[in-house]
């Protein structure tokens, strides 16, 4: 197996809700030999058809959707160099070619559990990056989700890096935060094998995994700046995913390979029934120092509570009661199932501040 080493960050925490039942809901395995325009479109250009030079980021290649090819069950992503470059709104001249690919306009949900299998590449310059960003939305106040971006340089791409973006709009520099961590290889490089990049995203908590290890968690709470949910952007709107292989401002050296290119074996994205559960009046809360009592109007003979990834953490039964106390509950959102005394289940999200 292999060892990951945590840049500033040494935390372990359980995979439990990585292997919980999931449904599929949308997915790319990549057959056939074209990319399915079922799924994904492309951005194209230098990005300052939007006003933004080098796609807001100072990136030194175009995209042109005729770097992704799809062989074999897999979909390839090349970078290229390109002797008479294409030459941006400003008269700026980007000499090298890739691809980026986006479910925008196609497909996009909130919250679940988003993967892909991923073999990158080495060599100066290079940036892979598998994201999300939210339909209609103006970055960074309305968020971004980078679920695995690398850089790489002159010998191996041994990190991967994950980040979850927020700010005020228009953007400014002063008020731009992000919780990230990078994750370092004990040897060899993330280029030299596939791996499984994902997150697990609800409306309080995402949380990466790298081969389905657990790496990295963020809340409203890991941000000085967000007192609350209210201010979280990411439980709201719809949120699409891109991935594409940029080139950096600071460019590639001499040793840089060109082409070069980065793997995609698939993209899923799952759901918890659990994840899709509102709020409603059946079950109200009152909190008080550590005691949360639910209370129902209606006499509750079974109570399951669970995170709201799905994780089981309090079973009660043969209660027949309203009124329920339940001690050192955490702020947060719960999922909670109570079936009455008639036998009629009700699942309820309750939110505790």
């Amino acid at each position: 197996m292999i060892r990951y080493l945590l840049f500033f960050v040494f935390l372990f925490y359980s995979n439990e809700g990585y292997s919980q039942n999931w449904t599929l809901i949308w997915s790319d395995d990549f057959n056939g030999n074209i990319l399915d325009n079922n799924k994904w479109g492309h951005d194209v250009g230098t990005g300052s058809q939007f006003g933004l030079w080098g796609w807001g980021n100072g990136e030194l290649q175009f995209y042109q959707s005729q770097n992704t090819q799809v062989e074999n069950g897999i979909a390839t992503i090349t970078v290229k160099e390109e002797p008479n470059g294409l030459v941006d709104s400003w008269g700026n001249t980007s000499y090298y070619s890739s691809s980026k690919i986006t479910t925008k306009n196609i497909f996009d949900f909130r919250y679940g559990k988003v993967e892909a299998r991923i073999k990158t590449l080495d060599g100066q310059g290079f940036w892979p990056a598998f994201w999300l960003l939210p339909v209609n939305g103006n970055w960074p106040c309305d968020g971004e989700i980078d679920i695995m971006e690398q850089w790489g340089n002159n010998y191996l791409t041994n990190s991967t890096t994950g980040a979850a973006h927020i700010g005020t709009c228009p953007f400014n520099q002063s008020t731009h935060n992000y919780e990230n961590f990078s994750v370092y290889l004990s040897n060899g490089s993330y280029a030299d094998e596939f791996h499984t990049y994902s997150i697990i995203w609800t409306e309080d908590t995402i949380t990466w995994y790298v081969d389905e290890d657990e790496i990295f968690r963020v809340t409203p709470y890991s941000y000085n700046s967000i007192p609350s949910l209210n201010s979280w952007p990411f439980n709201s709107g719809s949120w699409y995913i891109m991935i594409n292989l940029a080139i950096t401002q600071s460019g590639p050296n001499a040793n840089t390979v060109f082409p070069n290119n980065i793997e995609i074996d698939y993209v899923k994205v799952y759901q918890n029934s659990l994840t899709n559960v509102e709020e409603n009046k059946y079950i109200h809360v009152h909190f008080d120092n550590t005691i949360s009592t639910l209370e129902s109007n209606k006499r509750i003979k079974n109570l399951r509570l669970y995170t709201i990834d799905g994780k089981l953490i309090v079973s009660k039964e043969n209660l027949k009661s309203k009124s329920i106390k339940l001690n050192n509950l955490k702020a947060g959102v719960y999922l909670v199932e109570v079936e009455d005394v008639l036998g009629e289940i009700n699942n309820s999200k309750i939110i505790i501040n």
